[in-house]
């Protein structure tokens, strides 16, 4: 029961650190360069942005083509040419401040610039291009500058070409989709890329990337997949895909010879981790219905990924860690008049196969168990005001020295856990205003000192 050899590579370390910066980036997708093509306000596809209603859950399964906008046309009935007068782009900018219960380490009687309230201005700027590229062929693209980061990079990605069709007498959308997220190309806000809260500090503490399922959102922006969708008589929704390494930044990943405990990687010669072995493949399947002023959907989704060298590059080269995603979730809404009630409920477990890992004697334990819930509810209060609470447990197997990287862990133990209360106003569909508050019961596998990591985050969020 050995902890993590202080000889593992340290470009391991930094991607650790990376990814979990990464899980905390914005959730953005009303754009209104949507609300431009279509004529329609931003209401129409959003309760509060980015929750989508019915009608914008079709016409993102539709391609994000519907439009009203004058075309260029060439051709009979624009054959050759049919495009928008109007480019569809938008732009979004986060600007944020961020309390911290514990002043930061930095601070000392000698140390008096540094400051507990943290002012990020901006947090995230993003440019979208986001709408109609041809008939049937729409696309969300953004590309944002991140503070944490400081640079330009493309953000979630989304091209799909739809069509209809009539299979048994009942109506067919179907489509093929290409993402750079796992899960980005979903409908519904209990999925891990949509999900509650939809705006994170960059200053407050965050549980360690090792705690986090890779389904959720560990293959941001580094992989591209390529699959198809359907949804039967407006009920029964499926999509099958497969997601392959697509690091931005490397020309070529190799996983025989980009990472491993004994590979020749460096962070200055700037070789990539987490490259998937073959292809990862991802499923979501999912089940909706309206009845009585309810609406209801239970799905559930999942990913198999390997490793050649373990994901964090803590493993012995040509050798493999599995990570098995399989996920329950429900989503149920209830309009009282211009009021919305939105329940969501998310469970993930996660087995892994650390062969690769164990084999290097970074991991005490082989096979391993993480188990991920979330409960969230939101309440809005006509077009200007929603109130939202959520809570969140991580779970697992114990391994001692494997989950200290990142962030110590001395207990050996995955768990994390704690609520989430925000509140938002919003003066214009386009701008909002959020008050939120995370208070942790368990942080870094112990309940000692786990609100030490609370924190109060203030967010303005303006798109045009």
């Amino acid at each position: 029961m050995g902890r993590i050899r202080t000889t593992r590579p340290t470009h391991a370390i930094a991607a650790v650190f990376g990814m979990a910066l990464g899980l905390l980036s914005f959730k953005a997708y009303a754009v209104p360069s949507f609300a431009r093509q279509t004529g329609l306000p931003c209401a129409v596809c959003h309760d509060v942005p980015p929750q989508l209603t019915a009608f914008g859950r079709q016409f993102k399964l539709d391609g994000y083509v519907l439009t009203t906008l004058k075309q260029v046309g060439v051709g009979q009935g624009g054959k050759d040419l049919s495009i928008n007068r109007i480019p569809p782009l938008s732009a979004m900018v986060q600007i944020s401040a961020t309390t911290l219960t514990n002043e930061p380490a930095s601070k000392t009687t000698s140390d008096t610039k540094a400051q507990n309230t943290n002012i990020e201005f901006p947090q995230q700027l993003s440019f979208f291009f986001a709408g109609e590229v041809t008939p049937h062929i729409g696309s969300f693209m953004q590309f944002t500058y991140d503070n944490a980061s400081s640079h330009f990079s493309l953000d979630n990605t989304d091209f799909r070409y739809a069509r209809q069709a009539t299979v048994f007498g009942q109506s067919v959308t179907w489509g093929i989709d290409a993402n750079n997220n796992p899960g980005v190309e979903d409908l519904w806000n209990d999925t891990p890329a949509w999900e509650f809260p939809w705006g994170h500090s960059n200053i407050a503490p965050a549980p360690g990337a090792m705690t986090v399922p890779m389904v959720n959102e560990n293959l941001a922006q580094s992989v591209a997949g390529i699959g198809e969708y359907s949804m039967w008589n407006n009920t029964w929704y499926e999509d099958l895909a497969v997601y392959r390494t697509a690091a931005q930044g490397f020309g070529e990943v190799n996983p025989t010879t980009n990472y491993g405990a004994n590979s020749t990687c460096t962070i200055n010669n700037n070789c990539e981790t987490g490259v998937i072995n073959g292809v990862a493949p991802y499923w979501r399947f999912a089940w909706q219905h309206n009845f009585g002023g309810n609406y209801l959907e239970i799905g559930t989704f999942g990913m198999q990924s390997s490793f050649l060298g373990g994901f964090y590059g803590t493993g012995v080269p040509g050798v493999a860690d599995q990570y098995t995603d399989t996920a329950v979730d429900s989503q149920y809404d209830r309009h009282f008049g211009a009021d919305l009630l939105t329940l969501y409920a998310t469970y993930v477990h996660e087995y892994q196969d650390l062969a690769s890992s164990y084999a290097a004697h970074n991991t005490p334990v082989q096979n391993l168990d993480l188990n991920n819930f979330r409960f969230t509810g939101t309440y809005q209060f006509g077009l200007h005001y929603q109130v939202g609470a959520s809570y969140f447990n991580t779970s697992g197997t114990s391994a001692v020295g494997w989950y200290n990287q990142g962030i110590p862990n001395a207990s050996g133990s995955p768990g994390n856990a704690g609520e989430i209360v925000r509140a938002t106003y919003l003066p214009w569909e386009n701008t909002q205003f959020t008050l939120q508050y995370t208070a942790y019961n368990k942080f870094a596998g112990t309940t000692n000192g786990a609100s030490k990591s609370n924190s109060l985050y203030l967010l303005a969020w303006f798109l045009w």
